[in-house]
């Protein structure tokens, strides 16, 4: 008969031992694999983070560099490059008075001469505030239009007039407790072409800009200072004073 030689307690102890051993250094391995993953992510992440604030960086510059909303409309209606202009045939008298009725009658003129322009031009009044950004000025808090009466009138042969002006809104509740009034053309018949026999586009003719517009509630005689825009829209300072 084959004999067995019996293992010892010492023999399964040293066994179990190398297997712990083994499964020890297996963890650890793991481990060391698991910390080193995570070491290269954290690497790919901070990697991705600073791309990503050097991108909003780039971004941020540039938008800084963009013309600001809608661009400041006025001013580009200064800047541009126009042959006629409009102009008011008499100086206007400041301020003007929530919800009264005043005129400004307009002009076409090239070099102080008027112009008998042969397609009718449409005009219309703009109230425009001093925001940084000017915004143009149509309805009140209550969502109710700002003007009542006449805010288009035709430019025939040289001459138009906004006969029957009123404003319903003071300008002491906006930015510099003035309005700039706007007087430009939006419609010339559709012309075609160079021009011709003074058929004017509209976009050859300078907007009237009328600065400094005060538009109070109630006019009392005793508080009354007049002062007067001029007839290409700037205020006499002198006057004013």
């Amino acid at each position: 008969m084959n004999s067995h030689t019996p293992i010892s307690l010492m023999d399964i102890s040293f066994c179990l031992s190398e297997i712990s051993t083994q499964i020890t250094e297996q963890i650890n391995n793991q481990n060391e694999q698991i910390q080193l993953m995570y070491t290269e992510k954290q690497k790919t992440l901070e990697k991705l983070q600073k791309q990503l604030e050097k991108m909003n960086q780039v971004i941020s510059r540039m938008y800084d560099k963009q013309p600001q909303q809608t661009l400041n409309q006025i001013q580009i209606l200064r800047n541009q490059q126009y042959k006629y202009e409009l102009q008011m045939e008499e100086d206007l008298e400041l301020p003007c008075y929530r919800n009264r009725i005043f005129q400004i009658k307009l002009k076409l003129v090239q070099n102080e001469r008027t112009i008998i322009n042969v397609n009718n031009l449409l005009v219309e009044l703009q109230i425009w505030t001093y925001d940084k950004i000017p915004k143009k000025l149509t309805h009140n808090n209550k969502h109710q239009s700002i003007f009542k009466g006449c805010q288009q009138t035709v430019i025939k042969k040289g001459y138009g007039s906004l006969s029957r002006i009123q404003i319903k809104e003071v300008s002491s509740h906006f930015p510099k407790g003035t309005f700039m009034m706007i007087i430009l053309p939006i419609d010339d018949g559709a012309v075609i072409g160079e021009e011709s026999k003074f058929i004017i586009k509209k976009e050859w003719i300078k907007p009237l800009i009328i600065n400094d517009v005060s538009i109070k509630a109630k006019k009392f005689s005793d508080r009354h200072n007049p002062y007067y825009a001029k007839s290409d829209g700037t205020i006499n300072i002198l006057e004013q004073e």
